[in-house]
């Protein structure tokens, strides 16, 4: 036999508060009488006892609501109710002598039964509030303290444990404290009715859509739903996010750092896999005492790439980019962040030779960290010149400077130049061989990283998504079967680290190391457009349209992240890997990029497309 479905208790909240309350007013109206009669039936007038209880009661119904003490939730008593149950029956005894006085003069009722009635009912009307928070929370002060009313209630969701965990740390929380309705119990039996920590168990995640609803509808507004598993799987966070997003309700999570309070559910946590943390012990012996270059340091990348090389303790760290707002921005960041001192902001552009030899000249840097670049697929499709003259002639520029010079020097390539089939894609395939060409046989010891798409960067997606959601939609999805890996902007700079520390893997002669980080199954962009909008506690399709544009100029429905002739072996890093290729000699590529550089400085762009496919053969425009 199945089991019957379980009503959440709270449906059924309010209307007990409402009755209870209207008990205890009539009760309290027959005892104050008795006690002015001092307990003498004979005394009593003659329907006295009726009519006065009576009228007082119902003048409670009416009033008792208009301060919405049914509505709330007695797990969540506080000062703040207190002084609602204090107005309203004030209000209910100033009512109650004109409406005698009309109905019969105010005949045999005694003037003083508001001034012994009021504090008495008050009194009465907090004690099972007060007692039902003191069971509920093993605090009975919390009872007296002013709550903050403008924080919506919370469902924690979590296994008892993680539960348990979680409300005994914000019960030593004296401030920002959330205020939990109850519990979602991940457990496979979860028992109803039964209390967790003095929170009581709603139900399970099958019915966490209907408690969200009902919790609603007791509050007024939006609730909340507190993930207290600190590291949910994929599955878990989809099926919280769905209904949360089905009730209005918004979904944080508590995060694994040691802290307590919950934090807003973010792009990177709906990556199906945790977020790679990568051993830092690489990156400090490499930047410790250095002096490190970071082009394109205004950047999404290359700012991440700074403030990580800073808590490394470099000698000195040189920004340069070729943005004047970029550059300001990241020197206006780390000034007001009280970062120690020891970088520099440096205007200038790596197609400019002659500006990288003075820079090189004057700042003598050990290590190279290369993330100037354009990547905007459609933009490079339209611009494919200026997408040769910075990804591949700046790529190569800053490669002459480094190879005889410096320690070492990190590239930044992306996935797309795997079987590219855009410009972008294009220029970084073939910046990855000349770097790797030039560098050959000399001091620097020079690498590659492949990214995924980094979530939150200039011009990414979920950016785009987010600004699409705050204007109410749609959010345009170029096709409902597109797919990306993506890494967060963290992950992206650590492997930029751990790349530039990495002893030379073994490797024939005349081959290129490139480095890819773990990124796990790839991501629909579909489904995380639907889980962003549910995040918002809106329902896609519903409040917010999906509207599919069709795939865009060089864009593919998939990604790839190696080259089949590419060898590719773990190293000593774990969720990091190595790609080995053979590659050709600068004698063989620099007479082709000599010419595709001419081209793109002559605006040549039939020409440039000619020498891109030449070099690259796998190149298929989109």
């Amino acid at each position: 036999m199945s089991a019957q479905p379980q009503k959440s208790p709270l449906r059924f909240e309010p209307l007990f508060i409402y009755l209870h309350d209207l008990i205890w007013a009539g009760a309290m109206m027959i005892l104050v009488l008795k006690v002015r009669y001092h307990f003498e039936p004979r005394s009593f007038p003659p329907h006295l006892l009726l009519r006065a209880t009576g009228w007082f009661v119902a003048i409670c119904a009416v009033v008792f609501p208009l301060f919405r003490l049914q509505r709330g939730l007695w797990r969540f008593t506080a000062a703040n109710d207190m002084l609602r149950i204090l107005n309203a029956v004030a209000l209910a005894n100033l009512l109650l002598l004109p409406v005698l006085f009309i109905t019969d003069r105010l005949l045999d009722f005694p003037r003083s039964t508001p001034l012994i009635l009021a504090p008495l009912l008050t009194l009465g009307l907090c004690l099972g509030r007060v007692a039902t928070e003191a069971w509920a929370q093993g605090d009975l002060l919390q009872a007296f303290r002013f709550e903050d009313r403008t924080r919506p209630a919370a469902v924690v969701v979590g296994t008892a444990k993680t539960v348990a965990i979680y409300l005994k740390a914000i019960r030593r929380e004296r401030r920002a404290r959330p205020r939990v309705a109850g519990v979602v119990a991940l457990d496979q039996a979860p028992t109803v009715g039964r209390t967790l920590q003095g929170q009581e168990i709603l139900g399970g995640l099958a019915r966490l859509t209907p408690i969200l609803k009902a919790l609603k509808a007791a509050e007024g507004r939006d609730p909340q739903v507190i993930l207290a598993e600190r590291r949910p799987d994929r599955a878990l966070l989809q099926a919280v996010i769905a209904s949360a997003g089905e009730a209005g309700a918004r979904v944080v999570t508590v995060r694994g750092d040691g802290g307590m309070q919950p934090h807003p559910v973010q792009a990177a946590d709906l990556l199906a896999r945790p977020p790679r943390k990568l051993d830092p012990a690489g990156p400090r012996g490499l930047i410790a005492g250095k002096r490190i270059l970071v082009t394109g340091a205004g950047g999404t990348i290359g700012g991440e790439l700074t403030r990580q090389i800073l808590a490394f303790g470099p000698e000195r760290v040189i920004l340069l980019d070729a943005s004047e707002y970029n550059l300001y921005a990241i020197d206006r960041e780390l000034t007001e962040a009280g970062a120690p001192k020891v970088w520099c902001a440096e205007l200038g552009d790596v197609r400019d030779v002659r500006r990288l030899e003075t820079l090189f000249a004057a700042e003598r840097p050990d290590v190279v960290l290369h993330a100037a670049a354009l990547k905007h697929v459609p933009l490079m499709e339209l611009n494919p010149c200026e997408a040769v003259l910075t990804n591949v002639i700046g790529a190569a520029n800053v490669a002459r400077m480094a190879r005889d010079a410096c320690e070492a020097l990190v590239f930044i390539s992306t996935d797309k130049a795997v079987n590219p089939t855009n410009v972008m894609g294009a220029t970084k395939r073939v910046a990855e061989q000349a770097l790797q060409a030039l560098t050959r046989g000399h001091a620097v010891k020079a690498s590659a990283v492949r990214f995924g798409n980094v979530l939150g960067s200039t011009g990414s997606v979920v950016p785009l998504f987010e600004r699409q959601i705050a204007a109410g939609g749609p959010l345009t999805v170029t096709d409902p079967g597109i797919e990306r890996y993506f890494m967060t902007v963290q992950e992206a700079a650590s492997l930029v680290l751990q790349a530039a520390s990495l002893p030379p893997a073994a490797a024939p002669p005349g081959s290129g190391q490139i480095y890819v980080l773990d990124m796990g199954a790839p991501v629909k962009i579909d489904e995380l457009a639907r889980q962003l909008i549910r995040l918002h506690g809106l329902e896609p399709d519903r409040d917010i349209k999906i509207a599919y544009s069709g795939l865009r100029p060089g864009e593919k429905l998939y990604e790839e992240i190696f080259y089949n002739a590419e060898t590719v072996s773990p190293t000593t890093v774990d969720g990091v890997m190595s790609a080995v290729e053979a590659l050709p000699s600068w004698a063989a590529l620099e007479g082709r990029i000599e010419a595709l550089g001419a081209a793109a400085t002559a605006r040549d762009e039939a020409s440039v497309l000619a020498l891109l496919t030449e070099l690259v053969p796998e190149f298929q425009r989109g």
